[in-house]
């Protein structure tokens, strides 16, 4: 039974972030309420926090979907174990598009993308490209970063019984990386350059051999990343700054180029590799964040002249996440070596996203609900 009050991890704006008292809010018609098994924290926690709010809705400018503002409770990527169902929610039989419906003690996921779900992209099932706006657990409602949460039945993925809900926690980077490659029109046997090898380079690496790729190319300036796009199982690792990148996979390719190149860093520079790199009728692929102040101009003759094409991913979608649980599944896709480290919930400032800030070598750092803090050792 979930209590009337917990701990919250919420940010209250640049860089506060404080493990409060919270109560817990009622559950409303349509929502199911998770008890929070793991929380990953993403590159955009640390933007948000040291940046911010940049997605987050300062006070007296609250969400147009939810209402929601500072303080909130961070967390996008989690895992947990359904706890109440709230009215309207059915306990048996089949769900929408085939999925099994929720019950209580269903292990499950979160898709957190927040729309309006009335808007013809929303009706398309793209709903991160929603015509009013966008939200997401963690910026826009409370997220994971607590024991409890309240969901969205819509937003809640059931876990196959063989994957681990620490695994599951990584579904939604994982979704991420799966829908780049989804729009790149990837095809088995085709190769690909990946720009970048941080968290998303490295599980777009993964998509992509999980999905039949001949050969992944892999551009990163950091040692210790370019160890993780190895670890990724990358045909070739090249460092930009002492390599001509752009050359070694012309070179690798025969002089045609790659198929598919996937900019996971978001610099004028990589934009321009990304481009290059692709052979005539190659599609290149942008999931990185870029600096507003800093956007990059696209040579048009570079794109014209070869028939290459640029596109876009943003988020991801419900039938991504459903093919990713597939995949972890069926063992497609492995990702449990790129969690590389856990730690609890008062931790996650100091040992969370300070380390994430410091530390190349992290790629995921999970929070475990029931993990305790670990205490200095007394003198």
């Amino acid at each position: 039974m979930a209590p009337a009050s917990m701990r919250a991890m919420r940010y209250h704006g640049k860089p506060e972030l404080v493990l409060d008292d919270v109560s817990l809010p009622q559950l409303k018609p349509g929502e199911v309420r998770v008890k929070v098994a793991f929380c990953g924290i993403c590159g955009s926690d640390l933007h948000e926090v040291f940046e911010g709010p940049l997605t987050c809705c300062p006070v007296g400018q609250p969400h147009p979907l939810t209402g929601g503002t500072l303080p909130e409770t961070l967390g996008h990527e989690f895992s947990g174990v359904v706890e109440e169902l709230g009215e309207g929610v059915e306990e048996d039989g089949e769900g929408t598009e085939g999925r099994r419906t929720l019950r209580v003690g269903s292990r499950v996921c979160i898709e957190p993308v927040i729309s309006c779900r009335q808007c013809d992209a929303c009706k398309a099932g793209d709903t991160p490209l929603c015509d009013l706006a966008i939200g997401l657990y963690g910026y826009a409602r409370p997220g994971g970063l607590a024991p409890f949460v309240n969901v969205a039945s819509s937003n809640v993925h059931v876990v196959p019984d063989n994957v681990p809900l620490d695994i599951a926690a990584l579904a939604e980077p994982l979704s991420v990386a799966w829908h780049a490659v989804a729009v790149s029109g990837f095809k088995m046997g085709e190769s690909a350059f990946v720009i970048g090898c941080g968290p998303i380079g490295a599980l777009v690496t993964r998509v992509l051999f999980a999905q039949g790729a001949s050969a992944v190319y892999v551009s990163e300036p950091s040692a210790s990343r370019r160890a993780i796009a190895s670890q990724c199982g990358a045909t070739a690792v090249f460092d930009p700054t002492t390599d001509d990148a752009l050359a070694r996979v012309r070179e690798a390719t025969g002089g045609q180029g790659v198929d598919v190149a996937i900019d996971c860093a978001g610099t004028q520079r990589t934009v321009d590799a990304a481009i290059e790199s692709t052979r005539r009728k190659g599609r290149i692929v942008m999931v990185a964040l870029f600096d507003k102040a800093k956007r990059p101009t696209v040579d048009m003759w570079a794109l014209m002249t070869k028939e290459r094409t640029l596109t876009s991913s943003c988020c991801f979608n419900a039938e991504d996440m459903r093919q990713v649980l597939a995949a972890l599944s069926s063992g497609r896709i492995k990702v449990d070596d790129l969690i590389t480290c856990r730690i609890a919930l008062s931790e996650v400032f100091d040992k969370g996203l300070e380390v994430l800030r410091q530390d190349p070598t992290q790629v995921k750092i999970l929070v475990d609900l029931e993990r305790e803090a670990v205490q200095p050792a007394s003198l």
